[in-house]
């Protein structure tokens, strides 16, 4: 299905930006859509370039249903090139081979769009073949570039670029996205997702990735956090140390630390684990506030050390010098 515009929840700047350029009829040659991941400009540039292809274009960008709609949809538009890292980078060669097929005839009379993402995985020598290509491109040629990081990219390939930035969105704005989505909203508690929204920095993407561990492992934690369980420790620790733990596992427990510390402070504190408030309450006078605000500098460091035998053990000495010290 193609996307279009108005599905951009919270970022209505861009999508002015975008909308601007249909009316006047003036489409920049380059586009670089940039923001925190998880806010959705990937979604917006493919949404546009639709709406470049597209013979019946509304309003809103695409009309979903005309044969280059349907060509999109399919993925097998060939006026769309995509440009994207197969190791980690975008090597140059993947420049060199994007630069010969726009040398070549385009296949059909719509314009072409080139999608590049992330861009601020290119290697310093991609970026520079690339900057001829966006200095001078082939005629009706359009290149969109995203990128997480503006400042991992070279200035010469930014100043040639009109920038769309996307924001990072209230936590509220964030729940409400999560739970209009199907593999989301239907099948996870409310609770998970308020969790999830508040400590996504504002990215919906990111908030996605956090709903797992929110979803499992929030009662677990406040059990850690409320006795020594050693089998628990135990196997809690064991997961931080392996390779294949998920990206969010430090989210959980750094959001309980973060509440207990200001539980300690005063019962009415806004915090994010609302539904586990009486259990919370109960662990919060145990120390100072400024004892969990150090607990929580713990713990964030240690979320930053590699999967290793070290961060397992770093862990264990944590949970039980914490409850030694009670």
């Amino acid at each position: 299905m193609v996307g279009r515009l108005s599905s951009l929840r919270g970022q209505d700047g861009a999508v002015a930006l975008l909308r601007r350029y249909f009316e006047t009829g003036n489409v920049p040659a380059g586009l670089l859509f940039h923001g925190e991941e998880g806010t959705g400009k990937e979604k917006a540039a493919v949404a546009f370039l639709a709406a470049l292809l597209c013979r019946d274009r509304k309003e809103d960008g695409a009309c979903g249903e005309c044969p280059d709609c349907r060509l999109l949809s399919s993925g097998a538009h060939p006026n769309l090139l995509r440009v994207e890292p197969e190791n980690h980078f975008i090597q140059i060669a993947d420049i060199r081979g994007l630069k010969e097929e726009l040398s070549l005839k385009a296949f059909s009379d719509r314009p072409r769009g080139v999608l590049v993402c992330p861009a601020d995985r290119m290697t310093l020598q991609a970026a520079n073949a690339l900057l001829k290509t966006l200095e001078e491109p082939p005629p009706a040629t359009h290149l969109l570039l995203v990128a997480h990081r503006l400042s991992w990219l070279p200035p010469t390939i930014v100043s040639r670029c009109q920038k769309i930035p996307f924001r990072t969105m209230p936590a509220e704005t964030v729940e409400d996205i999560l739970g209009e989505l199907p593999e989301a909203g239907k099948r996870r508690s409310k609770a998970a997702l308020r969790a999830a929204a508040a400590c996504s920095g504002g990215s919906p993407g990111r908030a996605l990735l956090l709903l797992d561990e929110m979803e499992k492992s929030r009662e677990t934690w406040a059990g850690l956090f409320t006795r020594p369980d050693p089998a628990a420790v135990f196997a809690t620790s064991d997961g931080w140390r392996k390779s294949e733990a998920q990206e969010g596992q430090a989210a959980v427990p750094l959001a309980i630390v973060r509440d207990l510390a200001l539980l300690s402070s005063g019962e009415n504190a806004d915090i994010i684990n609302e539904d586990l408030r009486d259990v919370l309450c109960a662990i919060a006078p145990r120390k100072t506030p400024q004892e969990w605000t150090r607990a929580f500098r713990t713990l964030l460091t240690m979320s930053r050390l590699p999967p290793q035998a070290q961060k397992r053990l770093a862990l264990e000495a944590f949970l039980f010098d914490l409850h030694g010290k009670d």
